[in-house]
């Protein structure tokens, strides 16, 4: 279940964005390596301060990266793949800011709770039922701030007629903008989770990606509440293939549900009609 801790806010993230603006995210492992590292050192004054600014610092990359990487290129027409690997673009940029920042050597977070516990014949740590503890409120967070706000409610509309939308006044740059600022702070709280259960650096920035893409797609790309099944999936896929299998089957263990997933439900696992005529 950690597992699926830390794939949740990093398959939100890259549903959010695509379900406003249109675009995936392939800078999102970058996002969460620097999260990693960022949190790691920045954390040495204290762990409450590295998280805070770790936050802080996701809000500003996901708001950079729509002004620098997306709205240029949106103003000169390019298309959705052209946006796409501008992201990317983005994420080796951050890449190499992470490097000379922090170093390229792996970061890992201390643990907020040291210590286990055993839960009939499974013993496991307290920072992995923290952060599953944590990954619910993130969830919590998100539903309340789009399906009980109006702010919400606004992101929601853009998301299904961005034109209509702005027929009645809203402004869908500042919606798309405030999508980028809530993915970019969601891929620094799946960094640090996946910092505090196990090292983190630029290396696996692009097996991030592939986990983030696979949960989407799984759950439905473009769907929050698909994104939370789709990481269930996955994390379950993962956790079996390493406790029955063998760790190095994870993402092959993975690409077959994906296939499968594709071949009998291609718009996703947790679509409805709606968002899978988007897709």
């Amino acid at each position: 279940m950690s597992a699926t801790a830390v794939l949740v806010p990093l398959v939100v993230s890259v549903s959010l964005v695509f379900r406003v603006s249109g675009v995936v995210n392939f800078g999102a492992g970058f996002f969460c390596v620097f999260a990693g590292a960022a949190c790691a050192s920045w954390g040495a004054a204290g762990p409450l301060l590295g998280v805070v600014l770790t936050l802080l610092a996701g809000a500003v990359l996901g708001a950079l990266t729509y002004l620098v990487a997306i709205v240029p290129a949106q103003r000169r027409g390019v298309r959705v793949i052209g946006l796409t690997l501008s992201t990317l673009g983005f994420g080796l940029l951050l890449s190499f800011v992470t490097r000379q920042w922090f170093g390229g050597d792996p970061s890992i977070v201390q643990p907020w709770i040291v210590g286990s516990v055993s839960i009939g014949d499974f013993q496991t740590a307290w920072q992995r039922l923290l952060v599953i503890a944590l990954a619910l409120v993130v969830l919590l967070i998100l539903y309340a701030l789009f399906d009980r706000t109006l702010v919400g409610r606004t992101l929601t509309a853009v998301s299904h007629d961005r034109e209509l939308a702005e027929m009645y006044g809203v402004r869908s740059a500042r919606m798309q903008l405030l999508a980028w600022v809530v993915s970019g702070v969601c891929l620094m709280v799946s960094g640090i989770f996946q910092a505090t259960l196990a090292s983190v650096s630029v290396d696996v920035a692009p097996t991030l990606l592939v986990l983030s893409l696979v949960g989407a797609v799984i759950g439905g790309l473009g769907s929050l509440l698909g994104a939370v099944g789709g990481s269930l999936v996955a994390g379950v896929a993962m956790t079996v293939t390493d406790q029955f299998i063998s760790p190095g089957f994870q993402l092959t263990a993975l690409f077959i549900v994906l296939s499968l997933v594709l071949l009998f439900r291609p718009a996703g696992l947790f679509t409805f009609r709606g968002t899978a005529e988007r897709v």
